[in-house]
């Protein structure tokens, strides 16, 4: 049996035990409250009575005691109820940050954004900041300091969410006992105030504002093809061009990952048929991607040339640029095809179709009030002319109309009409009411779309082997 003794004259505390020798031995615990004092008490005893049975200890005890702190645990075994720890390296956040990158194994724009994270940390830690001092109420003022920048809140919620895996990564590799952002709430990453609907008009006005193919390229494959830019843009090749099926092969490294996602076809959509066939017929001879410029896309700034053509355009930037053109056609398409087709066409689930790119549009209000727009005047102008030529109900009356009354009546039949003969008593004839349909014997097939000359003598997707031109 453990006791608790109570030295009055310093207000401390010691655990009396006796050893499996029979000997009587004290293990000090300072100033604990009488609550903690007892739980101590009550694990000690656990250790005693295993050690002098040989058993291992309760459950309970077996946990207190590897969470329990290095003094502590040196005290018990000095007292022989465990044995010793062995001396664990002192971490830093810095050692912790350079191992996690270290083992990282991650596309390099992945690497940079945890790297912003990282810098983060040490500018509100310290690199030098040891992991054992980091507690979780430190870890909660860090999401704070986010929130006081300014930050964006989907930006927040990020940063919170890689500094918890940055610092599961450590608990795992037991550079920390808990991970202090375990049970921290990150926030929602998805920031719908920033998306907006980019016009067609808009994007015509900016590849008007520029002569360079290079960049028209990139503008339509964005807006009219819904790629990614610049990961998926700059991988354009001619040979992905198949002109004469009317589509193209994208590919993707995003996806790349996941089985059968590295790569998708998509319809060449006339606005960016048009475009890629101007550059096709400027293209230099062995010339392999459709952007021949911008080449490494971790040193290029496409972002900044974009907000030079907007402004040479007139118009006003509008947020997350490249992501908000392909975010338009998302929203196009799935106004005009079926989910799932207009998904696969776009390389995304419907999950994320609709947390990150789906808008509802002035014109999706238009087409359900009916209101006169160029796409629904004709249906709405023609419903007002029927409405107000519809001959109203007719009221009782004793005394049949008379066919001059119905003729005059009727707002639908000329005053000149003459009256016709009825038919009746007519007997059907043979053949019927409708004339007879002769079909020709052979129906054309509808005519393709052109083909550029230079693409006769470029390997195209779909075929087995290159077409050479004599």
């Amino acid at each position: 049996m453990a006791s608790i003794a109570h030295d009055r004259k310093n207000n401390t505390r010691r655990i009396l035990f006796v050893d499996v020798d029979g000997k009587r031995k004290t293990i000090r615990l300072g100033k604990p409250s009488d609550k903690v004092a007892q739980a101590v008490r009550v694990h000690i005893e656990h250790l005693a009575g295993a050690a002098m049975t040989g058993d291992a200890p309760p459950r309970a005890t077996a946990l207190w005691l590897a969470e329990t702190g290095d003094a502590l645990h040196e005290r018990l075994a000095r007292a022989g109820l465990c044995a010793p720890r062995s001396a664990r390296e002192h971490h830093t956040l810095g050692s912790l940050l350079e191992a996690f990158f270290d083992s990282l194994d991650v596309k390099e724009s992945t690497r940079v954004r945890y790297g912003q994270t990282a810098r983060l940390l040490e500018e509100y830690f310290g690199a030098d900041a040891s992991l054992d001092a980091i507690t979780r109420r430190e870890a909660e003022q860090f999401r704070t300091f986010l929130v006081n920048q300014d930050y964006a809140a989907a930006k927040v919620a990020k940063d919170t969410s890689i500094a918890r895996q940055i610092f599961r990564k450590g608990h795992h590799w037991e550079f920390i006992s808990t991970n202090p952002f375990e049970g921290i709430r990150a926030g929602s990453q998805h920031n719908r105030e920033r998306l907006q609907f980019v016009p067609a008009a808009d994007v015509r006005r900016v590849l008007d504002a520029t002569a360079n193919h290079d960049w028209r390229c990139i503008i339509a494959l964005a807006r009219w093809g819904g790629l990614r830019t610049p990961s998926e843009t700059l991988r354009v090749r001619w040979v992905d061009v198949d002109w004469e099926r009317g589509r193209l092969r994208v590919t993707s490294p995003k996806t790349e990952a996941h089985a059968g996602k590295g790569d998708r076809i998509i319809p060449l959509f006339p606005e960016l048929r048009d475009v890629l066939m101007e550059a096709f017929e400027d293209a230099e001879d062995g010339a392999v991607y459709v952007v021949a410029g911008y080449r490494d896309a971790t040193a290029t700034n496409l972002r900044t040339q974009l907000l030079r053509l907007i402004d040479r355009a007139g118009l006003t930037p509008w947020p997350r640029l490249f992501n908000a053109l392909r975010a338009s056609r998302s929203t196009e398409l799935a106004a005009e095809y079926p989910l799932a087709v207009c998904t696969a066409w776009m390389g995304h689930t419907a999950a994320v179709a609709e947390a990150h790119y789906h808008m509802v549009r002035d014109e999706d209000f238009d087409r359900a009030a009916c209101t006169p727009t160029e796409s629904r005047g004709a249906q709405c102008g023609a419903q007002v002319a029927q409405n107000a030529a519809q001959q109203g109900a007719a009221g009782k009356r004793s005394v049949a109309q008379t066919k001059v009354e119905t003729v005059a009546s009727s707002a639908l039949v000329q005053p000149d009409a003459v009256e016709c003969a009825s038919l009746q008593d007519e007997g059907m004839g043979p053949v019927g009411l409708e004339p007879t349909l002769v079909l020709p014997k052979r129906i054309l097939s509808p005519p393709r779309l052109p083909i550029p000359p230079r693409a006769r003598g470029r390997l195209c997707l779909g075929q087995d082997s290159a077409v050479h031109t004599p």
